[in-house]
């Protein structure tokens, strides 16, 4: 039985703009393979995930990214300016997304394959001879090197044999860590380090797994939040201080916001000392988690705006409700439903 395959509809060029902005937020789409992203634009360069078609339906030589595409005949050769300005198509599902000129496709169930300079957090997986093996929520375990971490004492020298012997001390398995990525090796594995004060080991808190796709990329991604919550034994209104840390990764992590201030010097040896939260303060985080959680599963891109506004919106929705609702039904699907479409309303009229 022959199968033929109807060539995707060319959009009209007044809809889709063949300039982009490198720091607009409206250029985040979501796109199906075949699917026609531009119809032209000389000054766009295709990244994984995108490639070019004539008008004739095979694939010119500008292809990029690594996917294998259905052509039937091989195509002739032809110049930069001709390829350039043929029709954009994607070749994979995802959102769409743009680095100044360069154009690609980021699938929303892949893992994190690293830049360098991202933000990440992680738990040590295994302490190995001047290292530390960390979950990245990568393809393959991080590389955090003895030389790249913070001495207790701070100051800066070559580590020596007593400071290996101590790595344990300072780092072990199961902590949660937030760190930098160095390098990206050619086989895909990260080499992990933690300069300044805004790395180190991270404190109480949880942490979630989110697809690496939602977290909207920014120049800080520690945030100290503060979150209404109603006082204990009374119904005034006042803020906690949540700390929220949104890896590139896809990891996130909540906790009290002295849990930034534990991790932002790996000075302090890990001792068997454990600091008790308060009740608005495990309240507020649980708010938090839940917030992110509704916002993760209805697609919605994760920022701090986002998320602050999310906690925000929930909270008067129980003040107001009647059946004294708490945070739990953050988690059912009409609600996270609900509450995101606050959440759009609120950052669109601001």
């Amino acid at each position: 039985m022959p199968i033929t395959i109807t060539p995707s509809i060319l959009k009209e060029s007044s809809s889709v703009s063949s300039s982009l902005e490198p720091t607009s937020d409206e250029f985040r789409v979501i796109v199906i393979p075949g699917e026609v992203i531009f119809t032209s634009g000389s000054n766009l360069i295709t990244g994984h995930g995108t490639y070019r078609v004539d008008t004739t339906g095979g694939a010119s030589n500008t292809t990029s990214g690594d996917q294998e595409l259905p052509v039937d005949t091989l195509q002739t050769p032809m110049d930069t300016a001709t390829s350039s300005a043929l029709p954009m198509h994607a070749s994979l599902a995802g959102r769409l997304k743009s680095v100044n000129k360069l154009v690609y496709v980021e699938p929303p169930s892949a893992r994190y394959s690293g830049n360098v300079g991202d933000t990440v957090v992680g738990r040590i997986i295994e302490v190995e001879q001047k290292r530390w093996k960390v979950d990245v929520n990568s393809y393959h375990l991080a590389n955090l090197s003895l030389a790249n971490v913070k001495l207790p004492t701070g100051e800066l020298r070559r580590k020596s044999e007593d400071d290996e012997r101590a790595m344990r001390s300072f780092m072990r398995e199961g902590d949660l860590i937030v760190a930098e990525v160095r390098e990206v090796y050619r086989d895909g594995s990260l080499q992990l380090h933690m300069p300044g004060k805004r790395t180190g080991r991270l404190g109480e808190g949880c942490v979630l797994r989110l697809s690496p796709s939602l977290i909207r990329r920014q120049k800080i991604h520690r945030h100290q939040l503060a979150v209404p919550s109603l006082s204990e034994g009374s119904n005034q209104v006042r803020t906690t201080a949540v700390g929220l840390i949104l890896g590139c990764n896809g990891l996130v992590w909540i906790g009290p916001a002295r849990g930034m201030d534990l991790g932002a010097c790996l000075g302090a040896s890990i001792s068997g000392k454990k600091i008790f939260s308060s009740l608005e303060e495990r309240l507020a985080v649980g708010r938090v988690r839940n917030v992110v959680l509704a916002l993760a599963t209805q697609g919605y891109l994760v920022w701090e705006t986002s998320v602050l506004a999310g906690c925000e919106a929930s909270f008067v929705e129980e003040l107001q409700s009647e059946d004294g609702a708490h945070i739990t039904r953050l988690l059912l699907p009409e609600h996270q439903k609900h509450l995101v479409s606050l959440v759009t309303t609120k950052l669109a009229d601001s």
